[in-house]
């Protein structure tokens, strides 16, 4: 048994354990996958985010050139016990530091909010979005007709804007969903990434938040959308940091405090982990509602497959069959499977073979080589579902779970 294989198997029968996990991550980033190590270390700091843990998901970070995120997690690191510097890390921080700069954090950095375009080319639609009809009509509902039928709505006193939070396993299109819901509003879509808010020195992250409110405030009716929620608002129960905690507390504050108008504002928010984000995130007139992002089902699948070939050389396909292959697999890991299959006769020719189209024996490889990234997120919400209460959190993936077998 390999040693990847030796962790695998001792986390899934351990979950919960964040030094093996941390262990795990680190195997990962050594062999050169920082993709995948960071998905590790990033359970692993939500589980118990230690010195050291905290300074391997910064590397991993670093690894991916993602260097705003990788500063913002090693000062994390520095706040807790047992820190022990690493010298790219350090390089790159020191770097980072404006000229003259004190090395200890400061009110009122220089750093300013990235400027964040509404997406207003190449707008996306649910007609471009393949399946998943449940979820659409969930949306419509909730969260479209309010703005664009507001008298209706407006006898009922409902009015437009409030929250909503997208959660489920990483891959299937949270993004992408968010995006055709400020297309079918006609509303302006300010997109947020961790990037866009989080700076390392003190007072600077809550400041970006607030002009980033300001700004939909300015362009409603208007989707603001937070990527990777989790991130912004850690539950703070669990965050051993000060810094994390006044973020949330901006962050509520812009949502629902008392000088504040956000009629037909919409926060839409994006998460893999929705354990993690704040409980307070979640009362009525923040992130009120949870809505279950699934893996693509067998019409979504069809309709990437149909969309990722389209174009390209390809012969004998059979589009229906493959998406009855792929069950649990997310959107990204279907185009990977075909990205897959592309190598794969692109060798072939490379290697002095006939040029030709892709044909079943490439998909086949593929799918030898292939897996569904969604199961390890599937297998802890099933934990979650099975030991976490009857609380009603989680019914979405419940029912999933139970019509997909694996609860």
């Amino acid at each position: 048994m390999t040693t990847r294989t030796h962790f695998e198997h001792a986390l899934l029968a351990d979950p919960f354990n964040s030094a093996m996990r941390g262990e795990y991550a680190t195997l990962l980033l050594d062999e050169g996958d920082a993709t995948a190590a960071l998905t590790q270390f990033e359970l692993a700091t939500r589980q118990s985010g230690d010195a050291a843990t905290l300074v391997g998901m910064a590397r991993a970070q670093l690894a991916l050139d993602r260097e705003t995120e990788a500063l913002a997690t090693y000062r994390r690191a520095r706040e807790h016990e047992g820190f022990v510097a690493d010298a790219e890390l350090a390089k790159l921080e020191q770097s980072a530091r404006p000229a003259g700069g004190p090395t200890l954090a400061i009110v009122g950095g220089t750093h300013k909010v990235v400027p964040i375009k509404a997406a207003e080319a190449n707008a996306v639609r649910f007609d471009d979005i393949g399946g998943m009809a449940g979820l659409k009509k969930t949306l419509r509902m909730q969260i479209i007709e309010p703005f664009l039928r507001p008298s209706l709505f407006e006898r009922f006193k409902k009015q437009g804007g409030g929250g909503i939070l997208l959660y489920g396993p990483p891959g299937c299109g949270k993004t992408m969903m968010a995006r055709a819901v400020a297309s079918e509003c006609n509303a302006s879509f300010i997109s947020v990434g961790i990037s866009d808010v989080l700076n390392m020195w003190m007072g600077e992250s809550e400041r970006n938040l607030a002009q980033l409110f300001e700004k939909a405030r300015a362009q409603r009716p208007c989707v603001l959308f937070f990527d990777e929620l989790d991130a912004l608002a850690f539950a703070r129960s669990k965050a051993q940091s000060e810094h994390s905690r006044t973020i949330v507390n901006e962050f509520l504050a812009q949502m629902d405090g008392v000088q504040y108008d956000n009629k037909n504002v919409l926060f839409l928010g994006a998460t893999n982990m929705p354990w993690d984000v704040d409980s307070a995130m979640k009362r009525p007139g923040r992130f009120a509602r949870q809505i279950f992002v699934s893996p693509p089902d067998l019409d979504a699948r069809r309709h990437i497959i149909e969309m990722k070939l389209r174009g390209v050389p390809s012969s004998g396909i059979d589009a229906d069959a493959l998406a009855r292959a792929t069950e649990h697999y997310s959107g990204a890991d279907v185009d990977g499977l075909l990205d897959l299959a592309k190598e794969h006769v692109i060798h072939d020719i490379l290697e002095g073979g006939a040029e030709r189209p892709i044909g079943p024996l490439d998909i086949d490889y593929a799918l030898e080589m292939a897996q569904p990234s969604t199961l390890d997120w599937l297998r802890t919400a099933r934990n979650l579902v099975r030991y976490a209460g009857n609380d009603g959190s989680f019914k979405d993936v419940e029912q999933y779970l139970k019509a997909a077998r694996l609860l």
